[in-house]
């Protein structure tokens, strides 16, 4: 049986691990501000900072796909595609599944983009990496951003979206594995990334859906004791 000691203890522990939840969501709000409009806006690198012989085999898989495949349906899909691993749309995910009941799902979508920008921002801090654009000139450019290339955010985003709804429902593993596939595919299409940028995105969204479902329990735990609900309620 707890004692009153055990539950008060408890009760003066909860506080700090929600505040603990607080303030992560906070700097990963923060970090993306930081990732998506200061340094999107204002930062571009202008050296590659990989060796000569990778750069010339990503420049040549990357025209391959940019320029080689160039087709105006092609663009126009993939310009629409690509958007589906930004952080507004996961997010906007996330949020969509938690009030439409799949209240778990939504929790642990919204807490993969919090492990992901911890993971992926100082990366593209460490190894400020040009777009590709910026250094190849014959780039077909569908979409212009600016900031680090490497690695690509998107396919962090969408690898850590598809291996927790896969894991989940695992009927879809298919059809979210291509999803996710044809989005990182995109970031090269459109010009933003290097496919150097979008492999290690994949990687790293793979890992950070993977930590996010072993640390399932400590992340609903810490939801709950925020006052968020985490079990829908029966109608």
């Amino acid at each position: 049986m707890k004692s009153a000691g055990d539950d008060s203890k408890e009760r003066s522990a909860w506080p700090r691990e929600a505040l603990v939840g607080l303030l992560l969501v906070a700097l990963a709000a923060a970090a993306e501000y930081v990732d998506e409009v200061l340094l999107q806006g204002a930062f571009q690198p202008s050296v590659d900072p990989f060796p000569a012989y990778m750069l010339s085999w990503d420049t040549r898989v990357f025209l391959s796909i940019n320029s080689g495949l160039a087709n105006p349906y092609l663009g126009w899909f993939f310009n629409v595609l690509t958007r589906l691993g930004s952080t507004f749309l996961m997010f906007a995910v996330g949020i969509l599944l938690y009030v439409s009941r799949r209240r778990r799902e939504g929790i642990l979508i919204l807490a993969s983009i919090v492990i992901g920008t911890f993971v992926a921002l100082p990366l593209k801090l460490a190894i400020p990496r040009p777009r590709p654009f910026i250094t190849i000139p014959a780039t077909i450019v569908l979409d212009r951003e600016a900031g680090s290339s490497f690695p690509s955010g998107h396919a962090v985003r969408i690898f850590a979206f598809a291996f927790i709804a896969a894991k989940l429902k695992p009927r879809f593993t298919i059809p979210l594995y291509l999803l996710a596939f044809l989005v990182a595919f995109s970031r090269i299409y459109v010009g933003q990334h290097y496919p150097l940028d979008a492999f290690t995105g994949a990687l790293i969204g793979l890992l950070v859906g993977c930590l996010t479902l072993r640390y399932e329990n400590r992340i609903l735990k810490t939801v709950r004791r925020l006052g968020i609900p985490i079990h829908s309620r029966l109608p």
